[in-house]
Formats: structure tokens, C-alpha cells, sequence
């Protein structure tokens, strides 16, 4: 059974070709003139064969003669290639790998910013058992923007938010005087 490449398949196969064997035939080893002038060779002359490693652009033209010389000149340069292919260990999965994304310099900037929010809050927490909430968003802006040169106020209002919040480690209450103030949540 012969299992044609996809669209998509040839897309990719067509930029790794470029990559690897220029814009130019197999056989005559001239340039082609447009990107539809090249046609899809095997190498080893196997229609059922579609590693990548036995593939190569020709001309159409190139690719008649092959089958229709009497000697084996083309069908000994198909060989050849595909050989030196599998010898170089190009690998198409390499190739086509897409590069690892890096978190968004947006999201980086708000992790950071997170950390400084909760480290800010468990220190003085920790030293004086609860902070008023009314100064903790400037004083957090400032620790942030100096040691990212990054840090809004809406962006540490929605972490302070987030660590304040039902499921969060603390809690937001009044005082007696009525005074909002962040503590450990107790419950």
C-alpha cells in the first residue's frame, strides 16, 4: 500500500528539504526557477518508502529520464544521496521540533511579582502576627518594582486578592478599631 504524504506532511517536508539539500535538483543539480517547478523524489526508488532520508527534490524532467536511461547514472546519484542521508543522521524529528516556549514575559513578571507578595506578607506576618491592609499594596508595589523594575499596583491588588481569598493561607478582618487588617487564617 502506498501512503501518500498529506498536505501538511509536504509543507514541513518541503521546508526541511530546502534545509537540507538547497533549492536545486538532485540530478542536474540546477536551481529551480519557482516552488512549484520540484517534484517529490525517492531515492531508492521505493514509492512506498517515505522516510525523509529518501527524499529529495528533482525536476520532473530528471525524474522521466531516470526511468527511461540505459545506464543507472541517476538511479546511482538517488543511491548515493540517500546513503550519505542516513550517514549524516539527518532527522527530521529534530528538524520539525519546535523550540521549548518560554513563559511570556507578562506571565514571568507576574509569578515574580506573586512571590514578592507572599514573601512580603508571611515576614511580616511572622514578625508581627498581622499587618494593616491599607499600606501593604504601595509597599509591595515598591519591594516589586525595585527588584524586577516591574510591579502595578493592579497587579499586586489581584495577588494580595488571590492570597487573601477563601482557600488562601490568609484573611483579611477587622480589628477592633475596625481597621482592616491580613493575619493567618485561623479556620
Amino acid at each position: 500500500m502506498n501512503k501518500l504524504l498529506s498536505h501538511q506532511e509536504k509543507k514541513r517536508l518541503h521546508q526541511y528539504l530546502m534545509w537540507r539539500d538547497g533549492n536545486k535538483c538532485l540530478y542536474c543539480k540546477k536551481a529551480f526557477k519557482s516552488t512549484k517547478e520540484p517534484i517529490i523524489e525517492h531515492l531508492n526508488d521505493d514509492r512506498n518508502d517515505n522516510r525523509w532520508d529518501n527524499l529529495a527534490y528533482a525536476h520532473q524532467r530528471c525524474n522521466v529520464l531516470k526511468g527511461t536511461q540505459d545506464s543507472t547514472e541517476y538511479l546511482d546519484i538517488g543511491l548515493y544521496k540517500l546513503g550519505e542521508n542516513e550517514l549524516h543522521n539527518y532527522v527530521k524529528e529534530g528538524f520539525l521540533e519546535k523550540p521549548k516556549k518560554e513563559p511570556s514575559t507578562e506571565i514571568d513578571i507576574s509569578k515574580k511579582c506573586y512571590d514578592i507578595t507572599e514573601q512580603y506578607l508571611v515576614e511580616k506576618i511572622i514578625e508581627e502576627g498581622w499587618i494593616y491592609y491599607k499600606g501593604v499594596i504601595p509597599n509591595i508595589v515598591y519591594l516589586a518594582r525595585t527588584k524586577t523594575d516591574h510591579g502595578s499596583e493592579q497587579s499586586i491588588r489581584a495577588h494580595l486578592k488571590a492570597l487573601t481569598s477563601d482557600n488562601a493561607p490568609f484573611e483579611v478582618v477587622k480589628d477592633k478599631n475596625g481597621k482592616r487588617i491580613i493575619r493567618k487564617r485561623i479556620s
